[in-house]
């Protein structure tokens, strides 16, 4: 059963092929369905509902556009270096662009209102422009000077 109404769906395909101007990778970090139903003490562990509708909600995204590509990482399998490498978190994972750091992540399904921020996300990357108002951005040009991490927390309500 899909995730995405089918109005959803052609709304996001419209909207897709109006803003999005360049190709973005979506990088999902998660784990196999079967791994899912496990508990194992001691290790990270994502809830196996929660990777699975996280994978299939990004496979019916990318499906709306041309643009957008998905590449599913298992962190206990084939996954698991490049996982350690960019120091995944949590899963499930999505990792926007194809950065070698994988410098913006969404930990967690985008569900409810967190679905628009990955649609900004990939709005953003497609640009390759800040989404901030010019003054802005050149403000934060001309004062940051040293790497900043900047983490965002959401809690559903």
């Amino acid at each position: 059963m899909a995730l995405l109404a089918e109005d959803d769906r052609k709304a996001i395909e419209e909207h897709f092929s109006d803003t999005l101007e360049s190709d973005v990778v979506l990088r999902l970090f998660t784990q196999s369905a079967a791994r899912g139903l496990l508990i194992v003490p001691g290790e990270q562990s994502g809830s196996g509902e929660a990777a699975k509708m996280t994978q299939q909600l990004l496979e019916e995204l990318v499906a709306c556009s041309p643009k957008l590509s998905l590449q599913v990482f298992d962190v206990h399998g084939d996954g698991a270096e490049e996982a350690r490498r960019l120091g995944i978190e949590r899963i499930p994972a999505i990792v926007f662009g194809d950065d070698p750091n994988g410098r913006v992540r969404f930990y967690g399904t985008p569900s409810g209102n967190e679905f628009g921020t990955v649609i900004a996300g990939i709005e953003g990357l497609s640009r390759a422009q800040p989404m901030l108002r010019a003054e802005v951005a050149e403000a934060a040009r001309e004062r940051i000077d040293e790497p900043v991490h900047l983490r965002v927390f959401v809690t559903p309500t």
